[in-house]
């Protein structure tokens, strides 16, 4: 291997060595980018901007639990009210067939 070769491995692999050193630095700037924080004056304070937040949704959250538990509480007297109309039809149709048998046994 005489000079020349030398220096054009030498100098291949310098330029090599640099592209792979720039596309590591490039790469890893992109992973670990923090975005910018933004500038907050004293009413846009981020603290109480996430308490506000936090109030908002519990009172949400408090507001659709009562929906829920009203229309809980109006299936659960609807299904009362439907299961005392179910044993009341259950009597009168007993009472209606033990009245046919009656009259079935009084024929014969």
């Amino acid at each position: 291997m005489n000079r020349i070769d030398l220096t054009l491995i030498f100098v291949s692999s310098i330029i090599v060595a640099m592209v792979l050193g720039w596309a590591a630095h490039w790469l890893f700037n992109r992973l670990n980018h923090a975005p910018h924080a933004p500038e907050f004056g004293d009413e846009e304070d981020p603290l109480l901007l996430a308490q506000k937040a936090q109030q908002s949704a519990e009172a949400e959250l408090a507001r659709i639990q009562s929906e829920y538990a009203s229309e809980y509480n109006q299936l659960k007297a609807e299904l009362e009210a439907t299961m005392d109309g179910l044993g009341t039809a259950r009597q009168k149709s007993e009472a209606l067939q033990a009245e046919i048998d009656l009259l079935k046994s009084q024929k014969s």
